[in-house]
């Protein structure tokens, strides 16, 4: 059978990674408490034990780039000092994590082009590598996207993965269209826009339901009690456990500490591994609600979203995640400097004229366009620096791409690709290539056999398209 074709992720040559014996967090009632990463413990790992896990993060953009604008003229080594210097170019932000980039070109989706709405179709490619059905509201992908692939292989008991949004999606045209579910038709899945969501469950204040922790939650903030006074039976018995080295005794009881001595408020307890650098106050402020602006807000969102991935990802809460920044067609209003006499929204900017539908040439709109490619990037920024500082480079894929290639032609050919992170050493790094005008698939036949660690037929023939394994150059 076919991975093409099955109706669910359930693939007869692909071995199911084995349920992993513990949860990495201790539970006392509706609160959870993250574990760091202890060598000893299964749960750290679904594969070999001298084998980090690999995190997989995948982000698709709205609206496409200003191709000339975007990336350096030419393939090649990327530094620092060069990188930084390309100030003419929208990924020169991303200069001081050169070292851990690998910016792709020539990279198609399967559609030749765009048949009824570019937006929505690029969309329902992005992450699947196989054509769109339908268009525009309906459309929906060929079957399941990769995220979900990937999930399944290596998450505990094949959980799902994190999937965020950062736009307007209860009044947007076209909402998350990026993870899909399995089938002839794959079905999408449904993203969070709202962070504190997340962010809840992550500091503890959710039980595995998703709802607020109840009495116990209550008694925490009464008492001040620590957490660690409600899990202490479990942790003297992972600390009496023979498998753990004495290096994980060490952060075991570190982590523990560091709960101790940073619990003042309920909404800091649980963090765990740890709530540093994150915009707590931003987030408590969405706790009662969250309504979405389109003033620029969503660039403030999508760095919150990453900023709770990174955190998750630490935690080993999850280790895949979505996050689609914008939606189809973008409303939003940039106050970026050539968009002052303009007032556009993000999508008439990408066609380059007041429509939504035409396309024209108006070079202030080209202007404000690589301008918002810059802020893009920032926020790219952003949460490269949050996977830095949580020491996840070297075990996490950050792969960055839009759902078309520039917005007047709404074009699938040449998709700007960029990678973050090795994957566990697997994927090149400080390195601009050319994949040759292959579709998608080659590239995330790549990236899942990163995320995975086993060749299988997801990591030959993922998607749809010509040739099979990855693209040429991209591994390490």
């Amino acid at each position: 059978m076919n991975p093409k074709t099955v109706t669910n992720l359930t693939h007869p040559h692909v071995a199911r990674r084995p349920g992993i014996n513990r949860r990495a967090f201790l539970r006392a009632g509706g609160v959870a408490i993250a574990l760091p990463f202890l060598e000893g413990l299964p749960s750290r790992s679904a594969w070999a034990a001298d084998s980090a896990p690999v995190f997989s993060l995948y982000i698709v953009a709205a609206c496409g780039v200003v191709g000339n604008r975007f990336f350096p003229e030419k393939t090649g080594p990327l530094t620092t000092d060069g990188l930084a210097a390309m100030t003419d170019k929208a990924t020169h932000v991303l200069a001081p994590h050169a070292a851990n980039l690998l910016f792709i070109r020539g990279i198609n989706f399967p559609m030749g082009g765009p048949s009824n709405c570019g937006h929505a179709q690029g969309l329902c490619q992005a992450l699947t590598a196989r054509p769109a059905q339908g268009g525009g509201k309906t459309a929906s992908s060929g079957g399941v996207s990769a995220d979900m692939v990937i999930a399944n292989l290596v998450n505990d008991g094949g959980a799902e993965p994190l999937t965020l949004y950062a736009g307007n999606r209860k009044n947007g045209y076209i909402a998350e269209r990026i993870s899909f579910k399995g089938g002839g038709a794959g079905q999408v899945r449904s993203a969070d826009d709202n962070p504190y969501t997340l962010y809840s469950k992550l500091v503890g204040l959710s039980n595995s339901g998703g709802d607020s922790g109840g009495s116990l939650a209550e008694e925490l903030i009464r008492s001040r009690k620590s957490v660690n006074d409600f899990v202490g039976e479990e942790l003297n018995s992972l600390m009496r456990m023979s498998a753990l080295s004495s290096a994980d005794k060490q952060r075991l009881q570190q982590h523990f500490d560091s709960i101790r001595d940073t619990e003042v408020t309920m909404g800091e307890m649980g963090g765990a591994c740890t709530q540093a650098g994150l915009a707590t106050s931003e987030l408590e402020a969405l706790k009662s609600g969250f309504a979405f602006k389109t003033n620029g807000m969503i660039e403030d969102v999508a760095k919150l979203h990453l900023e709770l991935v990174a955190l998750a990802f630490a935690c080993n809460f999850n280790r895949v995640a979505t996050l689609q920044h914008g939606d189809g067609t973008d409303q939003t209003k940039y106050a970026v400097p050539a968009n002052a006499g303009l007032g556009w929204p993000f999508h008439h900017i990408s066609h380059r004229v007041q429509s939504d539908a035409a396309s024209g040439s108006n070079p202030t709109a080209e202007q404000a366009h690589a301008e918002i490619d810059v802020l893009r990037m920032q926020t790219l920024l952003h949460g490269l620096d949050q996977f830095k500082a949580r020491g996840l480079f070297d075990k996490s894929i950050i792969m960055w791409t839009n759902h078309v290639a520039d917005g007047p032609s709404h074009s699938f050919r040449n998709v700007p690709t960029i990678i973050a992170g090795n994957g566990g050493g697997y994927l090149k790094q400080a390195e601009f290539i050319d994949a040759g005008n292959v579709t998608n698939n080659r590239l995330f036949n790549g990236l899942i056999a990163a995320a995975v660690r086993d060749k299988t037929e997801w990591t030959e023939n993922f998607g749809e398209g010509q040739g099979s394994g990855p693209i040429d150059g991209m591994l390490a």
